[in-house]
């Protein structure tokens, strides 16, 4: 019995030893498996976080593309305002260009009828010179003549007054045009 009873204690020593190393192994294996468990774990969340710095690396490379669209669309239709504006000042500059050709060319005109009218005063000062000069030249003469009554003597006295008087006029008249003329050149 005393055998029995040692084989028995050994039986039950065996079967303890053999059941904690079957405890151990399999805490172990729990312990091993936790930290391959964690290892997966901190791999994962290492993969969300590097996929979320991605993600996050992404939309702010898109805001900064679409920025900047933005900014060479907003350039774009600035150029395309200067152009435009630039447009503007041309067409502007040669209406101005042309308006002062039509005012030069105006000018020119003026100052070729102003030079026209002093010559045709002139002429007809002249000409009322001679006239005035034949008149009196032929009042003289018939009065030297005696041919004269005293009414056609005031008559033509009358006559050679009325044409110096527009003589006066005209002469009045080309002093006007002449100072008109100096003032368009």
């Amino acid at each position: 019995m005393k055998t029995k009873s040692l084989l028995l204690l050994l039986f039950l020593f065996a079967m303890q030893v053999a059941m904690s190393q079957q405890i151990k192994d399999s805490i172990s294996a729990t312990k091993i498996k936790t930290e391959k468990e964690i290892e997966l774990e901190k791999a994962q969340l290492k993969a969300e976080k590097d996929r979320l710095k991605a993600e996050e690396k992404a939309k702010k490379e898109l805001e900064k593309a679409e920025k900047n669209r933005i900014k060479a669309e907003k350039e774009k239709e600035k150029a395309e305002k200067e152009r435009e504006k630039a447009e503007k000042d041309r067409k502007k500059t040669e209406k101005k260009r042309e308006k002062k050709e039509k005012e030069a060319e105006k000018a020119k005109e003026k100052r070729k009828e102003a030079k026209k009218d002093v010559a045709k005063i002139k002429d007809k000062i002249s000409s009322q010179k001679k006239e005035i000069e034949k008149e009196r030249l032929k009042f003289e003469k018939d009065q030297m003549k005696g041919k004269l009554s005293p009414n056609d003597e005031l008559k033509r006295k009358e006559k050679i007054l009325k044409k110096e008087e527009n003589l006066r006029k005209l002469q009045s008249n080309l002093a006007k045009a002449e100072k008109k003329l100096s003032k368009l050149d």
